[in-house]
């Protein structure tokens, strides 16, 4: 693809439609900056945003890709079922990513309680010390979320794993010096 002639096709129909960058951008949930880069010829849109695109020009994903108006027909479904895989690729990348994030966190904030337990010949002591390594990630997991869904991303599961984040260091804390507070008495 040309990132030129992909720019004038975009721009082109953006005018033909009289929508501004604006316009284009709210529909589609991007910046007006970065239409203005497509239609500058200085990159392309993220592939979750090509059907959308599509859609808010009123052309086929072909006549997108291929910067030009043409016959719809059997490519179009070809092309979204290539997208659409695609699309599934990334979110299940970025699923495993942040899963990992989470368990690794949540694991590292056990670790941590873990060693504030003092083990010696007289009992158990604890002195209290908040995980923050796990509130730290979940609160910026629970801003991120909230920010992606005021811009209309899909943040599936970001805002209750932040949640459990934040949630789980305190009760893990809390148990462990119940139970020594026990074992103590």
């Amino acid at each position: 693809m040309d990132a030129n002639k992909f720019g004038c096709f975009v721009a082109d129909r953006r005018k033909e439609l009289n929508m501004t960058q604006k316009d284009l951008a709210a529909k589609i949930h991007v910046t007006d900056k970065a239409v203005s880069r497509w239609e500058r010829g200085l990159g392309f849109p993220d592939i979750n945003t090509i059907e959308e695109l599509a859609d808010a020009l009123n052309v086929s994903i072909t006549e997108l890709m291929t910067s030009e108006k043409t016959a719809s027909g059997k490519t179009d479904e070809v092309v979204s079922d290539v997208i659409h895989v695609a699309k599934e690729d990334i979110n299940g990348r970025q699923k495993t990513i942040l899963y990992t994030f989470a368990a690794t966190t949540a694991f590292l904030s056990v670790l941590q309680v873990l060693f504030t337990i003092d083990w010696n010949s007289k009992g158990i002591r604890m002195y209290f010390e908040f995980p923050t390594i796990a509130v730290i990630p979940g609160v910026v997991l629970i801003l991120n979320g909230i920010i992606g869904l005021i811009r209309g991303r899909k943040v599936k599961n970001m805002i209750l794993i932040g949640l459990i984040l934040v949630i789980l260091p305190a009760v893990v804390s809390c148990t462990v010096y119940l139970i020594c507070g026990i074992v103590n008495s």
